[in-house]
């Protein structure tokens, strides 16, 4: 009887230590993307192309892009999808993504999952 209790106390410890790192290793990431060409009314200013990246610690990241056109499209496209590959390599995963806009002023918001 020993050795079963022993070994439920040590199952049941591996599997709350590993939930509780766990919890601290994923979370949520989310991108925001601007694809206008022209700035974008944000209260009393006006924003650029670009792509804000607010992490689950609460760091950021900002990265221009080109203004929207048609030369410009699928130079962004490939930013775009060169971020997307970077946050995968750091462990995220694409769980949701969102468009609201029309052609040459959109807005993208992409939500992230980080993988244990």
């Amino acid at each position: 009887m020993g050795f079963l209790k022993t070994t439920l106390l040590f199952i049941s410890f591996f599997a709350l230590t590993q939930f509780g790192f766990g919890q601290q290793q994923g979370g949520y990431a989310t991108m925001r993307v601007f694809d206008c060409n022209k700035g974008v009314s944000m209260g009393s200013g006006y924003l650029a192309a670009r792509v804000f990246i607010v992490y689950e610690d609460s760091t950021t990241e900002d990265i221009p892009i080109l203004p929207y056109s048609e030369k410009n499209e699928l130079s962004n496209l490939k930013k775009i999808n060169q971020i997307i590959n970077g946050l995968k390599a750091k462990g995220y995963f694409l769980i949701s993504q969102y468009t609201t806009g029309e052609q040459g002023n959109l807005v993208s918001d992409y939500t992230f999952l980080k993988q244990r």
